[in-house]
């Protein structure tokens, strides 16, 4: 008896894992995504599958886009202000002192695009630029 159930339980784990190894589909339906990792079916996260350096340097690039863009909102709104200062000499001051440091913020952002992706090419092998 005792031969009969090891050979009973040494055939059902050889079928188990024939049945890994030889691809089975992972369930669908439900509205849940599964995928096939190492034999086992997993829920999908919907995470994206690159490296981490890659959406970080995809990342700090939106940021120093969207940071040129408000500085370069800043310079436009600074430029109608000193041509609305109309020989007031104080708004006129304030009005070329925000036209100055926005365009320093746009030479910042400039240069942290530049350097991020610099960094990226040289570290990493991404492409330069865009």
């Amino acid at each position: 008896m005792r031969i009969v159930r090891n050979i009973f339980f040494a055939s059902l784990l050889s079928l188990v894992f024939i049945h890994a190894a030889f691809g089975f589909e992972c369930p669908q339906g439900d509205g849940l995504k599964m995928k096939k990792i190492a034999g086992v079916c997993v829920q999908d996260s919907g995470l994206s599958e690159q490296k981490i350096e890659v959406i970080l340097v995809t990342v700090s690039s939106w940021l120093a886009f969207m940071f040129g863009s408000v500085a370069i909102v800043v310079l436009l709104v600074c430029g109608f202000q000193y041509l609305l200062a109309a020989g007031d000499d104080t708004q006129a001051e304030n009005a070329k002192r925000c036209i100055k440091w926005s365009v320093v913020g746009i030479l910042v952002a400039g240069l942290a695009f530049t350097i991020t992706k610099t960094i990226a090419w040289l570290v990493m092998g991404l492409p330069p630029l865009f």
